[in-house]
C-alpha cells in the first residue's frame, strides 16, 4: 500500500524535471535565435540595428524563420516589438531590410476578434490604418474551401516589391522585422541600468542612515541608564550645588564639635556648630537626632529637594552627611544667629525688635514658605 504513493511522487518529480528541461531548452533556443541586446549609451540604436530615415526608430531583421508568436516574443526580449508601420516610407524601409535576405517577413499586424467583429491591430496596441494598409480577414490566395473554414488566427506579412500587405496563418514560419523606439531604454533585467544603479546607491544610503540612527539610539539609551544609575548611587553627582561630607570632614571644620563652636539654639535637635571650609567660607553644621527610620537614600533625596530651593529669604543648604544613622546638614553661616533668639530674647548689646520689624520678618518668612510650597509642588488641588 505504501508503494503507490512513492511511485506517484517519483512520477510527479519526473514530469516536473522533464518540464524544466523543456523550458530550459526552449529558452536556450530563443536566446540562440534572438541573441542579446548590446546598447551603446552614446549611439541611438543598439549594435546591429539600423535607424530609420526619420531617426525615431531602430529596425532589426532576424533571418531565422519563426511563427508570428515566437517572433513577437523575440522582439520583446530586445525590449521592442514586431514592426508597426505608420507610413509607406516606413514600409519601404522595412522591405529594404527584409529584401536583403528573403522575400516575406512578419510584421506586427494581427487579426483580432472584437465586439464589432474581426479587425486588424498592431502588436503594440496602436491603431491600424486600413486605408493605408488594406487587409481582408481571410488568408491571401485562399481557396473556396478555405473561405468556408477560415481561421481567425491571421497575421500580417510583408512582401518585397509590393506596396500592400498580405495575411497568412500565424503559425507559419517566416523571418521577421523588429522595431525599437530610440527613446526606449528597457531590455528586461537591463532596463534603465543607470536608474537601477542610482536606486541601489540611494537604498544603501537610506539603510546606512537607518542603521546609524538605530545604533545611536541604543548607545544613547545605554548611556542614559548608566548616568541614571550613577546619580542614584552618588546623589551629589546629580546635584553639584551641594556636597556630601564625611564625618571626619565635619569634625575637622567644627574642631570636633567643640563647645566653643556651638551656636545658641535648641539643644533638643542635637545642636548647631559653626565651622570653616577649606576655602575659607563659614558654614553652620546642624546635627539632627539619630534616627533608625530614615534611610540614607531617603535622607539624600530630601536634602536634594531642599538644596534646589534658592530664595533671598531662605538659608542655602551647602551639603549633608549620613554616617550609620547620624545625620548632619551643612548650611550657609548667618552672622546674626537664629531668629528665635531675636524674637524671644534680647542678645547682649542688642535691642528689642519693634512691631514694624516683626511684621517685616513675618512677611518675608511667609514669602519663603510660599516659595518652598510652590517650588516643591506641595500645593494641593481642590
Amino acid at each position: 500500500m505504501e508503494v503507490k504513493p512513492i511511485a506517484l511522487k517519483l512520477l510527479v518529480l519526473t514530469v516536473a524535471f522533464l518540464a524544466l528541461l523543456l523550458g530550459l531548452s526552449s529558452s536556450a533556443a530563443l536566446n540562440e535565435t534572438c541573441g542579446s541586446l548590446n546598447r551603446d549609451t552614446e549611439a541611438p540604436c543598439p549594435t546591429g540595428w539600423v535607424i530609420d530615415p526619420n531617426k525615431t526608430k531602430c529596425f532589426l531583421h532576424v533571418g531565422r524563420p519563426q511563427s508570428w508568436n515566437d517572433s513577437e516574443t523575440c522582439c520583446n526580449k530586445y525590449g521592442g516589438h514586431l514592426a508597426s508601420l505608420v507610413s509607406v516610407q516606413e514600409l519601404q524601409f522595412a522591405q529594404s531590410l527584409c529584401g536583403e535576405y528573403i522575400n516575406n517577413c512578419w510584421i506586427g499586424g494581427r487579426n483580432l476578434n472584437s465586439t464589432t467583429g474581426y479587425q486588424w491591430m498592431w502588436s503594440d496596441n496602436s491603431q491600424w490604418n486600413q486605408s493605408l494598409f488594406p487587409l481582408t480577414d481571410v488568408p491571401t490566395n485562399c481557396k473556396p474551401s478555405c473561405r468556408v473554414n477560415r481561421t481567425n488566427d491571421l497575421c500580417a506579412l510583408m512582401t518585397n516589391n509590393s506596396k500592400s500587405l498580405s495575411s497568412e496563418r500565424c503559425d507559419n514560419p517566416h523571418s521577421f522585422v523588429c522595431v525599437l523606439d530610440i527613446g526606449r531604454k528597457c531590455n528586461h533585467m537591463h532596463c534603465h541600468r543607470e536608474y537601477l544603479i542610482i536606486l541601489s546607491v540611494v537604498s544603501a544610503l537610506i539603510l546606512s542612515i537607518t542603521l546609524a540612527v538605530v545604533v545611536w539610539l541604543l548607545v544613547y539609551k545605554q548611556g542614559k541608564k548608566r548616568r541614571r544609575s550613577r546619580k542614584l548611587s552618588d546623589p551629589a553627582a546629580s546635584l553639584p550645588s551641594w556636597k556630601v561630607f564625611t564625618k571626619d570632614e565635619l569634625r575637622s571644620i567644627t574642631k570636633n564639635f567643640s563647645e566653643g563652636n556651638r551656636l545658641v539654639g535648641d539643644a533638643k535637635t542635637g545642636g548647631t556648630y559653626s565651622g570653616v571650609l577649606p576655602d575659607g567660607s563659614k558654614v553652620a553644621v546642624k546635627r539632627l537626632k539619630r534616627s533608625s527610620f530614615q534611610r540614607k537614600k531617603e535622607f539624600y533625596s530630601e536634602i536634594g529637594r531642599v538644596a534646589r530651593l534658592h530664595h533671598s529669604n531662605l538659608v542655602a543648604v551647602m551639603g549633608c552627611c549620613y554616617d550609620h544613622g547620624d545625620r548632619y546638614i551643612v548650611y550657609e553661616f548667618v552672622a546674626n544667629g537664629p531668629l528665635d533668639k531675636w524674637l524671644h530674647h534680647i542678645p547682649r548689646g542688642g535691642r528689642s525688635l519693634d512691631w514694624a520689624m516683626r511684621m517685616k520678618i513675618a512677611t518675608t518668612l511667609a514669602q519663603g514658605i510660599a516659595y518652598n510650597i510652590i517650588t516643591t509642588g506641595l500645593v494641593k488641588k481642590k
